[in-house]
């Protein structure tokens, strides 16, 4: 497999309902499996690999889910250990060119390893979200049972689902500084088949979704295959898959292309359904060197952020946020939610808003609702989310002072000449679906 510029590991639990239930009780399993492959507008390759397990299931009330199908029993055992309504883990190598690739096909998440879950809300809440990453870690064979109280934060403005329970409380923790590797995605692999709203209801149902996205660089050969790709072809479809296929994006692939084998493209999507007796299939883009006019124009985003931070020495500093809105005819709300580490002391007292682009804009109008918590030394990190609306076709930046905490010898990370990395910011967006397909 080559190389690749950006690789995303995602796992997302959806439960509507607890898991709890009897095999014999179950109504429905589905499982699904896709591939999408799009050239970007820079002449790389988008890889985004998706499988989804669901499970419907009628129940008598409170019921313990003893027995599991298709649906991971790892996964179903943490659900109903640590009464987990809803999950996303997600393990990120390289970084995501926003302002050429636009966004990406799945939820956007930083470098390093990123968790959320919403669990019921209970006096013990914490020591299942302490549980939750330990077992975790075990699970993935990851680092995350370091995400502690100093890296756990409680957002109240991000991270909404569409269920309206009050008895759900919300953990996020991060480890920016993680990296990637086979140790993490074989566990996940061996999640797949081929290889609530309160306790007394009785209708369940559990969604797995677990999605790879990758973005390689096959332009130096300028054609492309599944083979030379991903060192493989696809022999045929997971035995107790409903649906099985693959789709290629051929709207940045311009009109002197080959594609072989020759398949029915609908709405500029060429699709290849596997079957469970299928021959190999190896997908081939050629184009005429004539012809090969990468790179196109970059998609930009409606929205784009960037964060970095301003200062020198070791003592003070700063943190920067500048974000962007593309829509010339309105204004757009967004939701920005960041989790600085306790050693950075911030002062809330300079923050700052100033607006580029709009000079009949109050700066003092943009932040509409805010929610602070102050840092805890060694005892929990600062946390700020600041529901905005952004000016039509203005840039936006925030600005805040911090000091640097004096740390003892024993706090600093055993690479202290590499310094220490701090979490991505996360921004919430709500883009007009008729934006140009850039949602």
């Amino acid at each position: 497999m080559k190389p690749s510029l950006f690789l995303g590991i995602c796992l997302s639990i959806l439960t509507i309902q607890p898991s709890y239930g009897h095999l014999s009780d179950r109504v429905q399993e589905e499982y699904n499996e896709d591939l999408n492959l799009r050239d970007l507008p820079d002449g790389k390759l988008l890889a985004h690999f998706k499988f989804t397990t669901k499970v419907k299931a009628n129940t008598q009330a409170n019921a313990p889910l003893l027995d599991y199908g298709l649906y991971p029993k790892a996964i179903g055992e943490i659900l109903q250990s640590y009464k987990v309504h809803e999950m996303h883990l997600t393990f990120t190598q390289g970084r995501w060119n926003y302002e050429e690739w636009g966004y990406p096909p799945t939820l956007s998440a930083g470098t390093g390893v990123e968790l959320w879950a919403w669990m019921k809300d209970s006096d013990n809440i914490d020591e299942h979200w302490k549980s939750l990453t330990n077992t975790l870690s075990g699970l993935f064979c990851a680092s995350l049972n370091f995400i502690d109280q100093t890296l756990t934060t409680e957002p109240r403005l991000s991270f909404k689902t569409d269920s309206n329970d009050t008895d759900k409380r919300l953990r996020y923790g991060a480890l920016p500084h993680e990296n990637v590797c086979t140790e993490n995605l074989t566990p996940w692999i061996k999640l797949l088949p081929c290889k609530a709203k309160d306790e007394a209801c009785t209708e369940r149902e559990l969604e797995l979704e677990q999605t790879i996205t990758s973005v390689m660089d096959p332009v130096r050969d300028t054609n492309w295959s599944l083979e030379s790709v991903f060192d493989r072809q696809l022999k045929n479809a997971c035995p107790v898959a409903k649906e099985s296929k693959v789709s290629v994006d051929l709207t940045n692939a311009g009109t002197n292309y080959e594609l072989k084998p020759v398949t029915t493209v609908q709405d500029n999507v060429a699709v290849y359904k596997l079957s469970k007796s299928t021959e190999p299939l190896d997908i081939r883009m050629t184009w005429n060197q004539s012809s090969f006019q990468y790179p196109l124009e970059p998609v930009q985003p409606m929205i784009y952020a960037e964060r970095y931070f301003t200062g020198y020495g070791q003592e003070r500093g700063g943190l920067k946020i500048t974000i962007r809105n593309r829509n010339k005819s309105s204004a757009m709300p967004v939701i920005y939610y960041d989790s600085i580490p306790w050693y950075l002391k911030l002062y809330l007292h300079t923050l700052k808003v100033n607006v580029i682009g709009n000079s009949s804009v109050n700066n003092d109008d943009i932040i509409q609702e805010m929610y602070y918590q102050p840092a805890i030394d060694r005892g929990r990190p600062s946390m700020i989310e600041c529901q905005l609306l952004l000016p039509a076709d203005s840039v936006t930046t925030i600005s805040m002072d911090f000091e640097k905490v004096f740390l003892k010898y024993t706090e600093h990370r055993p690479d202290a000449n590499r310094g220490f990395d701090v979490g991505s910011a996360v921004l919430t967006a709500w883009i007009p679906t008729n934006n140009n397909g850039l949602m």
